[in-house]
């Protein structure tokens, strides 16, 4: 057996003044977001909706307050100090296990305001802010049809965010402080079909009509009252980077992937047409550069046929080169230019001639080259390996390790041991991705460094990796939001209308 074995460095992000770091909370407290080296991307304010009760449109408030100023973490961990360490007493002559703070996984937040780092302020304003009384929200939640009290609960969220979104001036984002009696009563509800109805997924599939996107926060979140892995610190984060984002900044950008690339991510799932039969979408196809910027496009419905060609749902020749050519078309109203190179992850497998009609590798290459003869193309597959490395001693194998097994499909490792925490931040065993076939020019160790980039590229929360790249991270979250959307509903192709 001949196994090669090599490490990809970790990934760099860029940050305000060009500073370059793994780690984005570090970044963005040392020298600020990306954005603030162009004005276009930077907002100096963001003006904030609040949608809820009385009483949980009160707990946003106080949560945006505090998210303004300086939060110490509280997060600690189980450490064990060995004997003889300056931190314990000297008669101490046995290792001892402490808890204690590790802000290098859980620095503090240094606050969103136009004097911290982010230089950034939230501005909130009673003409945004819409509120609906507790006993409506009670009167649905005792309803007894679960769908009409998920669809009137979706109708009474949506009706206040529509009030404060088309005033003028509209806020940039409207965050939706839900009472906890909706999300344990009305969230969910089971369609005859064999489909669901969700709460969340609803509101932002509606929320695409007023063009402002919405941040969905949990009653019991703001209160503190429910236990959480989070720290407030942490929870600031995420949140102060999502809102970044959707209000039209861009927190980082990916060092080392392409500036003239575009990342693809293709998914498929069923949704009802407009004589409402249910059929197989195209998936969404999401395209991401390197600032993170995205779009989100769905193709045409078609019908799969189980029986004749299996589970796996695949595209006509005319629908892959339809979906391209429409995804690079919108792709190239952001940056202006079309591609010079097009990377298109997708988790099934490319069928070829062999599959006539169902020819998708070719209807790929063909709808890239519509839109840049010259363009560079890379398709490839991606899926979770059943190979598994062992490491010596107590941790997993080194996050970016990439290994060759014989003629096996390379693996890689986006989960593991971080040499810069000096431990493994997780608490599964980790699972390595594997590239299962790929089509272009490129070799699998160059498009395992831009898969392990691309891990880090989530704008939706602050963490220091997801461990998925951002072309597949989302494929499931955006394809429930699509099902939400009935043919005649606004879609909006901006990615910020699907975190």
């Amino acid at each position: 057996m001949s196994v090669t074995i090599e490490y990809i460095r970790e990934p760099h992000l860029e940050f305000g003044g060009h500073f370059l770091h793994p780690d984005k909370k570090t970044g963005l407290a040392e020298t600020g977001p990306f954005g603030c080296t162009d004005p276009a991307l930077h907002p100096t304010q963001i003006r904030v909706g609040i949608v809820g009760t009385r009483a949980t449109a009160e707990l946003c408030e106080r949560w945006v307050d505090e998210c303004r100023h300086y939060i110490e973490t509280t997060k600690t961990q189980r450490r064990t100090m060995p004997a003889g360490s300056p931190s314990l007493p000297e008669e101490v002559d046995e290792d001892v296990i402490v808890e204690a703070l590790v802000k290098s996984l859980t620095p503090d937040f240094v606050g969103m305001s136009a004097e911290s780092s982010f230089a950034t302020s939230i501005l909130t304003a009673e003409r945004w802010r819409a509120t609906f009384q507790d006993r409506e929200a009670r009167l649905i939640a005792d309803g007894d049809n679960p769908i009409q009290r998920v669809e009137r609960a979706t109708d009474l969220i949506a009706e206040h965010i529509e009030r404060i979104a088309t005033v003028s001036p509209a806020p940039d984002v409207i965050l939706v402080a839900m009472p906890e009696v909706l999300l344990e009563n009305s969230s969910t509800a089971q369609l005859g079909n064999g489909g669901w109805l969700n709460l969340r997924r609803g509101l932002k599939a509606r929320s695409m009509k007023w063009g402002v996107p919405i941040q969905i926060l949990r009653e019991d979140t703001l209160s503190g009252k429910k236990p959480s892995l989070q720290d407030r610190a942490t929870r600031a984060w995420n949140f102060a980077t999502a809102l970044y984002f959707k209000g039209g900044g861009v927190p980082w950008r990916g060092h080392g992937l392409g500036t003239d690339t575009c990342y693809v991510g293709v998914t498929f799932y069923k949704a009802e047409d407009a004589q409402g039969r249910i059929v197989m979408r195209t998936g969404v196809a999401q395209a991401f550069d390197y600032l993170g910027q995205g779009v989100v496009l769905r193709g045409d419905p078609f019908e799969w046929d189980v029986d004749e060609h299996g589970k796996t749902p695949h595209l006509t020749q005319a629908g892959a080169a339809d979906l391209m050519r429409k995804v690079l078309t919108e792709y190239e109203k952001i940056s202006r230019l079309p591609p010079k190179r097009v990377v298109v992850h997708k988790s099934s497998r490319f069928w070829g001639a062999e599959h006539r009609e169902f020819n998708e590798l070719a209807g790929f290459f063909e709808g890239i080259s519509a839109v840049n003869a010259r363009a560079e193309i890379d398709l490839v597959t991606l899926d979770r390996s059943r190979v598994r490395l062992a490491r010596i001693g107590r941790y997993p194998p080194v996050r970016g390790t990439f290994a060759m097994v014989d003629d096996a499909y390379p693996i890689l490792y986006t989960h593991g041991f971080t040499p810069y925490f000096d431990t493994y931040p997780g608490v599964h065993v980790p699972e390595p991705w594997t590239i299962l076939e790929k089509h272009g020019d490129s070799g699998p160790r160059e498009l395992a460094a831009e898969i392990l980039a691309l891990t880090k590229m989530n704008v939706n929360n602050a963490a220091f990796s997801d461990g998925v790249p951002i072309t597949m991270a989302f494929s499931r979250k955006v394809s429930e939001i699509l099902k939400q959307v009935s043919p005649e509903m606004t879609v909006r192709s901006e990615y910020k209308f699907y975190m």
